[in-house]
C-alpha cells in the first residue's frame, strides 16, 4: 500500500509550489524499487501545472473523469499522467474553476482510494474552504490511525506563512476544522515566529520551512532537481529535506515540550489571542515613539 500527503492552505500560499519541490526531491524508498511518486492537482480553484510545464489540456482530471464514470480501480489514474523532468507522474487539474470542482466531485470515490496504489501520492487541495469538494480528503488524511496498517502513513500538511494575520487565520480554521494525529504545518517564507511558539498557540508541529525563492518553481517543470542549475537553490534544499522527513518516516513529531518552548520565546511580548488560543509576540509592548511609530513591531507587520 501506499502512502498519502494531502497539502491545503487557508489563505492561498504556495502549496502548488511546495508540492511541486516534493515531486521533485521525493527519495526513492528502500527496498522498494520503481515506486512512482504521484502528484494529484486536485485544487477547486483550478489547476496552474499544465500551464506552466506547457503540457496539453488532456491527459488529465477532466479525461480520467470521463474514463471512471462507470467505476474503476486507482491504478487508472497513471491512464491520465503526464510527467515532470524527474519522473514523478501529476495527474493534472484543469485551469477553470467549474471544470475542476465538476471532476473532483465525479472523481470522490477513485480519489478515496489512492492509499490502495503502490505509489507515493502527494495532493494538492488548494485552499481549504468549507465548500471545497476535498476537504473531505484532506481531514481524513489529518485523521489516520497509525495503528491500522493500510493507511498509516497518510497525513496532511497544512502550508502557511508565518505572519500573524496568516496564523490567525490557520487558528480559526483550526476551531472548526480540528486537526488530527497526522496533520502538520510547513512555513512559507520570512516571520518573527519562533517554531515552538507557532506549535504553542496552532497545537501542530512545525515540518519545515520554504524559502521564498520565486524563480525555482516555474524552473522544477522544465529541469530535474538534480540539474545543476538547481541542486542548491534554497527552495530546492528546504524540499529535499521536508520530502526526507516525510518519506521516510513521516515525522509528525509531538508539539515540542515546554522547556524546549521557553528557550524560544521572546524575553519580553505580550500575548495576542488568535481564536481561542494565544500566540506570543517577538515585540515588546507597543509604545508610542517620537517620530509616531510603534517601538518593537513584527518584521512584515508594520502596516497590518
Amino acid at each position: 500500500m501506499g502512502s498519502v500527503v494531502a497539502f491545503g492552505s487557508v489563505r492561498s500560499c504556495a502549496v502548488t509550489t511546495l508540492v511541486l519541490g516534493l515531486a521533485a526531491t521525493w527519495p526513492s524508498r528502500t527496498g522498494a524499487p520503481g515506486r512512482r511518486v504521484l502528484v494529484v492537482e486536485a485544487d477547486p480553484a483550478g489547476a496552474t501545472l499544465a500551464a506552466s510545464a506547457g503540457w496539453p489540456a488532456e491527459p488529465g482530471f477532466v479525461s480520467l473523469a470521463a474514463a471512471a464514470r462507470r467505476g474503476a480501480e486507482p491504478s487508472l489514474v497513471f491512464e491520465h499522467c503526464q510527467h515532470l523532468p524527474g519522473g514523478a507522474a501529476v495527474l493534472a487539474g484543469p485551469a477553470r474553476g467549474d471544470q475542476a470542482k465538476s471532476a473532483l466531485v465525479m472523481l470522490a470515490p477513485l480519489l478515496g482510494r489512492l492509499s490502495e496504489l503502490d505509489a507515493d501520492v502527494l495532493v494538492d487541495c488548494g485552499r481549504l474552504e468549507d465548500t471545497s469538494p476535498v476537504l473531505g480528503l484532506f481531514e481524513r488524511a489529518a485523521q489516520r490511525d497509525r495503528t491500522a496498517q493500510s493507511d498509516r502513513e497518510s497525513s496532511a500538511v497544512l502550508v502557511t506563512r508565518g505572519r500573524l494575520c496568516d496564523l490567525q487565520a490557520v487558528a480559526s480554521w483550526l476551531e472548526a476544522h480540528p486537526a488530527g494525529p497526522r496533520a502538520g504545518l510547513v512555513v512559507v517564507g520570512d516571520g518573527p515566529y519562533p517554531d515552538a511558539e507557532i506549535t504553542e498557540a496552532l497545537g501542530l508541529p512545525v515540518l519545515g520551512h520554504l524559502p521564498w525563492d520565486p524563480g525555482t518553481p516555474d524552473a522544477l517543470v522544465a529541469l530535474g532537481a538534480s540539474d545543476r542549475r538547481l541542486r542548491m537553490a534554497p527552495l530546492v534544499r528546504a524540499a529535499r529535506t521536508l520530502a526526507e522527513r516525510l518519506a521516510h518516516d513521516g515525522s509528525f513529531v509531538d508539539p515540542v515540550d515546554e522547556d524546549v518552548a521557553r528557550t524560544e520565546q521572546p524575553v519580553a511580548g505580550r500575548r495576542i489571542a488568535v481564536g481561542s488560543r494565544v500566540l506570543r509576540t517577538w515585540r515588546a509592548e507597543t509604545v508610542p515613539q517620537a517620530n509616531g511609530h510603534a517601538a518593537g513591531r513584527a518584521p512584515g507587520e508594520a502596516s497590518r
